[in-house]
């Protein structure tokens, strides 16, 4: 009983992914958008373990003022962790990260697939 009363009471929001990320491929690459209003490029780090892109950051603190009191605060200051599978064969090393009006941007070049032939012998 106590949760239905909570539920009608108080609106409560399901936890999203953070940051929010677009992902799409062309001919040549295989590229990653993540939004990150507000974040410093040195606060964020981009690793990849084997088929996994991680981005993981921290929003700095905004200068809290003791009289402040926050009606809504959706802004949250700890860190942030996505990992999203790389779902293409590409070249890891050759990866790339740049950061512009708020959106980083991670692109790698795609794998070129080839046919290797192997000799079957008779024993």
């Amino acid at each position: 009983m106590k949760s239905v009363l909570k539920g009608l009471f108080f609106y409560q929001v399901e936890p999203c992914s953070w940051p929010l990320i677009d992902l799409y491929e062309t001919d040549e690459s295989l590229v990653f958008e993540a939004d990150l209003p507000g974040i410093d490029p040195e606060n964020v780090s981009v690793k990849v373990y084997e088929d996994l892109l991680i981005i993981e950051g921290m929003r700095a603190e905004a200068s809290c003022e003791t009289k402040l009191k926050y009606l809504c605060m959706e802004r949250d200051t700890k860190g942030f962790r996505r990992m999203l599978k790389i779902p293409v064969p590409v070249n890891i090393p050759a990866g790339e990260a740049s950061y512009e009006n708020g959106v980083m941007t991670v692109k790698f070049p795609k794998l070129k697939g080839k046919i290797i032939k192997i000799k079957v012998e008779r024993k």
